[in-house]
């Protein structure tokens, strides 16, 4: 494995990672009762709709 391929897989992951994050922010800001209906995990509790998830130190808020 060449050193060129080894970095692309490394930023493809990265890349995937950051959308997968982004993602999870979009749902967990969504009402309590759209993310029951879609079946999210953790929908059940009663946490705070201002209450987001924390962003990682590399990740920045768009």
């Amino acid at each position: 494995m060449t050193v060129q391929t080894r970095i692309t897989n490394y930023l493809r992951r990265r890349a995937a990672l950051w959308e997968r994050r982004r993602t999870e922010r979009y749902i967990r800001n969504l009402p309590a009762e759209v993310q029951k209906d879609i079946g999210w995990p953790g929908s059940d509790n009663n946490r705070p709709s201002h209450q987001q998830a924390p962003l990682s130190q590399w990740e920045h808020r768009w």
